[in-house]
């Protein structure tokens, strides 16, 4: 492929995005009678940014925890902490980094030299095949790091072509791992990549863009008295759903999820053709491209984490594929670009179906669930709270709140890993804590709450849960001591107004 570059495809692209996102929020919209986000996870966020606007970082006031795993993305929710309006800036943001990231996909195909009726194709196809269109309706920080992630290929697209370092990759550099931890894979081979190239000073800089500000974040954490990564990552990467513990018992859950799971399949489908293209004469020059987005999926391969809500591996899937493509306009013929469509189309009959199927409904459970839950603990119970799923009911909720699942609390999180923690360590921590009042999926967890705990009731789903913890949520008195009757007073008001598809069914006295 040869000529200019076709502006019209950038466009095409970031239009393609908007009608989607359009169409998504309103199917949500519709079927939520009202918005929401089709999980909690946002509010974590938005809790943290009320702490910091109050110069605490944390989730309850006078407490230090690093609940969130973003960096960055707190920071960026600090406008309007303390007003409603506040819970709308992830949708902002998740707008702003569709619209980038798709403006940044149709860049790469243009300056890689795809026009026409090809280039539109591809422009067209990648938001909402490699599901940045599904992305954007999170409202978490992965949009904004996709962004970032296809800024470090547009960048690395005009290093190999131009020999230039310019401005999109050093943001992209410096950003992609503040938003997201996984991004410092990419950012750094991308910097050690034009390093090593020969850029001593330029590669330098940009090393130290990609290392410094994340390495300054795990400072202050420490001199926080915490733990170097946030809680999020540690309990991520404890990973104790495998066998075989650590980095090896990881590696044989990856290779093992090929047999089954099409995400990761479609990922190690893009590395293999990133190995192929790598090998071929005439796509040579681009090279650079393939190494370092590859080597970052294979890092995101054996390292991240995939799916819940199919946002973990979308950065990687969309850099890849940005990679790949712009390697390929350099054969003769559309043979290597018609090859990637395959993944892509894999990624498109996997994304599509369930961006029609679940995400729109998603946020009526957290609407009849969650909701409930953080309306009742801010508005009747007003008191400390424990929950393990941690989000809506600590937004803009000024009484303490217990994370017994360990994000926002360091203690609860190296108890609950230690697998010889005792029976009942949760009861201890709610009776340390002064806490009186539960409300908890109790299925998590076996033998770890109090002995003398009180059910007063259950919080029950009617609808779908779509990426709710449970359909049931038990509510309990930590203390078998306290007089539960002001309690259920308070419940039975409460439950007077539960919406559809929510019922709380009191337990005996």
């Amino acid at each position: 492929m040869s000529g200019a570059s076709d502006n019209r495809v950038p466009w095409a692209a970031v239009l393609v995005a908007l009608a989607g996102f359009l169409a998504l929020q309103t199917a949500a919209y519709l079927a939520v009678g009202g918005f929401e986000y089709p999980h909690d996870d946002p509010y974590i966020h938005l809790a943290i940014a009320e702490q910091i606007t109050a110069g605490n970082y944390g989730v309850n006031a006078g407490e230090v925890a690093a609940a969130a795993s973003s960096p960055l993305f707190p920071v960026l929710l600090t406008p309007f902490a303390g007003d409603p309006i506040q819970r709308y800036l992830p949708l902002a943001w998740n707008l702003m980094g569709l619209i980038l990231a798709a403006w940044l996909w149709g860049a790469i195909l243009a300056r890689a030299g795809y026009r026409g009726v090809l280039g539109l194709v591809f422009a067209l196809l990648g938001p909402i095949a490699l599901n940045m269109v599904g992305l954007s309706h999170v409202g978490m920080e992965h949009m904004l790091h996709t962004a970032a992630s296809l800024a470090i290929v547009f960048g690395l697209l005009r290093f190999v072509d131009e020999s230039v370092i310019t401005a999109p990759l050093a943001i992209g550099i410096a950003l992609a791992p503040l938003l997201r931890f996984e991004g410092l894979a990419l950012a750094l081979f991308a910097a050690l990549a034009v390093l090593l190239a020969g850029r001593r000073v330029g590669g330098a800089a940009l090393v130290c863009l990609a290392i410094l500000p994340l390495a300054a974040f795990c400072l202050f954490l420490i001199s926080q008295g915490l733990e170097p990564l946030p809680s999020s990552v540690r309990a991520k990467l404890a990973n104790p759903h495998v066998e075989e513990p650590g980095l090896l018992g990881r590696l044989f859950d990856r290779i093992a999820a090929l047999w089954d799971q099409r995400r990761e399949q479609i990922l190690a489908l893009m590395i293999a053709l990133a190995v192929l293209f790598a090998f071929q004469p005439r796509l040579r020059p681009r090279r650079m491209l393939l190494v370092v987005t590859g080597l970052a999926a294979l890092a995101h391969f054996f390292v991240g984490r995939f799916g819940w809500i199919d946002r973990y591996e979308i950065y990687i899937l969309c850099a890849l594929a940005a990679a790949l493509l712009a390697v390929a306009a350099l054969g003769r013929s559309h043979i290597w670009s018609m090859l990637v469509l395959v993944p892509m189309g894999i990624a498109l009959f996997l994304y599509g179906p369930l961006a029609v199927r679940l995400y729109p409904g998603a946020g009526l459970a957290v609407k009849v669930q969650q909701a409930q839950m953080a309306r009742f603990a801010k508005d009747y119970l007003q008191e400390p709270v424990a929950v393990n799923d941690l989000g809506y009911v600590a937004w803009a909720n000024p009484n303490y709140v217990l994370d017994i699942w360990g994000l926002a609390n360091a203690q609860a999180l190296s108890l609950r890993l230690d697998q010889g923690a005792e029976p009942g360590w949760i009861g201890e921590l709610t009776d340390a804590q002064d806490v009186r009042f539960a409300m908890v999926y109790d299925v998590w967890f076996s033998d770890e709450l109090g002995a003398d705990w009180r059910l007063l009731g259950q919080l029950e789903t009617l609808v779908p849960s779509f990426y709710l913890g449970g359909d049931l949520v038990n509510f309990f008195l930590t203390d078998s001591e306290i007089d539960p009757e002001p309690y259920r007073a308070l419940l039975r008001e409460w439950a007077e107004d539960l919406p559809p598809g929510a019922r709380f069914e009191f337990s005996a006295p």
